[in-house]
């Protein structure tokens, strides 16, 4: 008892020593704590509920550390914001003018580094001369004590990052007009001789408001200069590194200190890719890896992540991403102009997309870097209204005054128009229009007439699904969850279809036909039962299957130019799974053993029903097919045997997943296998069940099922 009444009275010294409260607000404190004798925790929860102090500040103040909580007298802080290779970021308050902003200070360790004392101050001294509703605003700098920092305006908002792993990815209007704010910061920066040099998702802020997007961090801007300048030498003997390779122009990968403003219009195309896709634009295991993708590989295809993306979005994403900068937007203005058409409509009189285009450059044509088969649109300001026309007419075209006798214009006029022919003249044309839209489809769209459902050549039933939108994993609420959470948090999930997935289990059968060999264990292949599901087969085996069936079936009546067959995604199988229910089963809160599930009885497992057959103790998978099909048509997706899923497997993938279209973590050492097996327990085989197998290993409980799909890479 002694120990906790010397912490609390310790705490409400510091509180004292750091005149974070009023008089008043310590008196009535102390009077509570003489009745309630609270302990630390207690005494904590009492002010944070008052509104007296924040939960950092309490933490702060119980280390022992409430006076740092005071910069220069009249920045009192409140939070933690964020943090960087160059300092941190609070949430302050601002005593003198009422507000809360945010205060950046260097690091202590980077104190006693001289250029890096430099290179912060050339910080404050570039954000400050910005003047931009898309830039972040700076209202001060100071050093105090060695503490150097600078005081800018708090955004309530989050960045692209956040919003791409929150919600998924972005519309195509929001994208593009973000991207469009975007620039018009960027170019506020251009015309004043500065170059961000850390263009990313993270570094561009969309408030909860609706107001103007603000672009942050202008830490690594640097003012343009000569390459191969003394800093430029400098630099590089600090090793400081500049930039983020997921976002990095080709250029600044070899020489950061010799780019120029196009560099960070090739990280405004990286980062639109980003927002509509959930996807950085090149994968690789190390930074290394990544940097050399930007430096080698072409930029990525948009249309192959969103099929629903105009033409010119991908176009422009190519233009920005070009790997020479001449053959790129040269300003961010050029960007922000092309982008302009594909952002939403602004509200009538508020002028909250006016053009920004200011005059500068041409309006009628593209410049003449702009990508081969590609015009970025230049608009005009617009034009004013005309005046009224003092003799108004009724007609939409008026004739011009009579100037001479024998006016043709007049004398046709007068002498009527052939209407009815003219109508005649454009029904025939829209006849003629509608049949050859028809022939067109009949003819020359043939190949999307896919029967549903088909059996292919290798007799694998294929079902037709038209996609749509499910709450994806279990609530914590439901029985059998797995408790390490691997299941959550629940989310809605965007399917687009369509796509055909197999009504079935691969068998021994099918894949002995295609393989021509088989996994099996099983002294004589021949003899064992080949309508039961291949198993001891590897994730690597299934996707050579996928890629052989694709290649033996594309000269078939059913083949679609652009598909293949492929292992389901993570989220495609659980839609399939579900078939339009949220029980644990797509059955119910409950699965039939085995009438609407194989899996293994324990008797005490609540999800488990008897049916009318004892349970055996199954030492392989049933027969594919016998269980009753979900409302889509397909058979054992619960039980029987578990399914390798195309994605890799991380327990907290989820976490950070997106919702459309979603394709699991980008590495890992597993992959997905779903569904369960003749193993599990009923609560094993829930829809929601999911674990991960490393794609080398083989199990007589695993096999799979195939999806027919359009190809995305």
């Amino acid at each position: 008892m002694s120990s906790a009444a010397d912490a609390t009275a310790t705490f409400y010294q510091n509180l004292q020593a750091c005149r974070l409260l009023t008089d008043a607000q310590l008196r009535e404190l102390w009077g509570w704590l003489a009745h309630a004798k609270p302990d630390l925790p207690g005494m904590a929860k009492a002010i944070n509920r008052r509104g007296w102090l924040t939960p950092y500040q309490i933490r702060e103040i119980v280390k022992g550390r409430g006076a740092a909580l005071k910069v220069a007298s009249r920045y009192v802080l409140l939070d933690v914001l964020g943090e960087g290779g160059m300092g941190r970021v609070y949430k302050v308050q601002d005593t003198r003018m009422g507000r809360n902003v945010a205060l950046k200070v260097i690091r202590k360790e980077k104190l006693s580094n001289a250029l890096a004392i430099e290179r912060f101050l050339q910080e404050i001294r570039a954000i400050s001369a910005m003047d931009h509703p898309n830039v972040v605003k700076v209202y001060d700098a100071e050093e105090v004590a060695g503490h150097h920092f600078y005081v800018m305006e708090l955004i309530d908002g989050a960045d692209l990052t956040k919003i791409v792993r929150d919600t998924g990815r972005m519309g195509i209007p929001e994208a593009c007009d973000v991207i469009r704010q975007a620039a018009l910061g960027l170019q506020h920066a251009y015309e004043r001789g500065l170059v961000h040099r850390d263009i990313k998702p993270s570094n561009i802020i969309v408030p909860r408001n609706g107001s103007a997007v603000k672009l942050v961090d202008l830490g690594l801007a640097r003012l343009m200069e000569q390459p191969g300048g003394g800093d430029a030498h400098r630099i590089t003997q600090e090793g400081l590194v500049i930039g983020t390779p997921d976002f990095l122009a080709p250029e600044q990968a070899r020489n950061p200190m010799a780019v120029d403003i196009r560099a960070d219009i090739y990280a405004l195309g990286g980062t639109l890719y980003y927002i509509l896709t959930g996807k950085v634009p090149f994968e690789g295991a190390t930074p290394t890896e990544k940097l050399i993708k930007h430096c080698t590989d072409p930029s990525p295809s948009l249309l192959a992540q969103r099929q629903d993306a105009p033409v010119q979005i991908e176009q422009i994403i190519h233009w920005c991403m070009a790997k020479g900068p001449e053959t790129r937007p040269q300003t961010p203005e050029h960007l922000a102009v092309a982008l302009l058409p594909f952002c939403p409509a602004p509200a009538v009189g508020t002028g909250a997309f006016g053009g920004p285009n200011t005059g500068r450059y041409p309006i009628s044509a593209a410049p003449a870097y702009a990508p081969p088969g590609y015009a970025p649109p230049m608009y005009a300001p617009p034009l004013p209204l005309p005046l009224p026309d003092p003799n108004p007419s009724s007609q939409v075209f008026k004739l011009p005054p009579q100037t001479t006798a024998d006016d043709p214009i007049r004398r046709r006029s007068e002498g009527g128009f052939p209407v009815g022919g003219v109508l005649i003249g454009l029904g025939g044309l829209f006849v003629i229009a509608v049949l050859g839209f028809a022939v067109y489809r009949l003819f020359l769209t043939s190949d999307a007439s896919v029967p549903d459902p088909f059996t292919n050549t290798h007799d694998v039933k294929m079902i037709r699904l038209e996609g749509g939108t499910f709450r994806m994993g279990s609530p914590p609420e439901e029985v059998g969850r797995a408790a390490d959470g691997r299941e959550g948090p629940v989310r809605e999930v965007t399917i687009r279809g369509p796509f055909f997935i197999s009504a079935t289990e691969v068998t021994h059968s099918q894949f002995l036909r295609l393989m021509g060999t088989s996994p099996a264990r099983s002294a004589n292949i021949a003899a064992k039962p080949q309508s039961l599901p291949v198993e001891y087969v590897t994730w690597d085996e299934a996707n050579e299957f996928c890629q052989k069936l694709t290649e033996k079936e594309k000269a078939q009546v059913w083949a679609r130019k652009g598909w293949a067959y492929r292992l389901p995604t993570e989220a495609e199988w659980e839609y399939a799974a579900r078939a339009g229910t949220d029980t644990p089963f797509a059955c119910g809160d409950q699965a039939i053993y085995p009438t609407q599930a194989v899996y293994r009885v324990t008797g005490t497992d609540p999800l488990e029903r008897i049916g009318d057959e004892p349970p055996p103790l199954l030492r392989f998978a049933q027969d594919v097919g016998k269980t009753e099909p979900n409302k889509f048509g397909l058979h054992d997706m619960n039980g029987n045997i578990a399914e390798w899923c195309g994605d890799w497997y991380k327990p907290e993938a989820y976490k950070e997943a997106g919702r459309d279209n979603p394709t699991g973590p980008v590495d890992s050492d597993k992959r997905t296998i779903r569904g369960g097996s003749f193993r599990d327990p009923a609560s094993g085989v829930r829809s929601a069940a999911r674990d991960g197998k490393r794609p080398t290993d083989r199990f007589d409980s695993v096999g799979f099922r195939v999806v027919y799909a359009p190809v995305t890479k």
